[in-house]
């Protein structure tokens, strides 16, 4: 009887320990906080789905959002861009208060990459204040 409970006991041990171990997943990229020059206190930053984008990656899935000191913030292109090289894909524009909707820049619509990294971003306008922010990737050669 004792050699049951023994067994059941290692049994739950081994189910608890595989349900506690941490899950693999992709790592989500940020551009880190930054200020908006004209609004006290008020911060943004771009999140991306990765740093680096493999053969098998079909988009880059990206939002902004700030510190929710802002209040509402116009924004104008919210794209991708080779880094010194000007925009690549679909720039979106729109306005927002915390978080922006998630945009997907398909790489079957973006150039294929040549090395150079590629900076995901936007730029906010509030009247006279300004601000941008971008998360620099690196997409591999497809």
């Amino acid at each position: 009887m004792k050699q049951g409970k023994f067994s059941v006991f290692l049994i739950l041990l081994l189910m608890a320990t595989l349900v506690a171990l941490p899950k693999e997943k992709a790592e989500a990229a940020s551009s880190g906080w930054q200020s908006v020059s004209g609004i006290s206190g008020c911060k943004i930053r771009v999140i991306t789905d990765a740093y680096t984008y493999t053969k098998s990656a079909t988009s880059i899935d990206a939002y902004a959002e700030t510190n929710g000191k802002c209040g509402k913030l116009n924004y104008k292109s919210f794209g991708v861009s080779i880094v010194e090289g000007g925009d690549i894909g679909p720039q979106y524009s729109g306005y927002f208060s915390s978080r922006t909707p998630t945009k997907k820049f398909y790489f079957s619509k973006l150039p294929k990459p040549t090395g150079v990294p590629w900076a995901v971003g936007l730029s906010v306008y509030k009247g006279k204040a300004k601000g941008a922010a971008f998360v620099y990737i690196n997409p591999q050669k497809r």
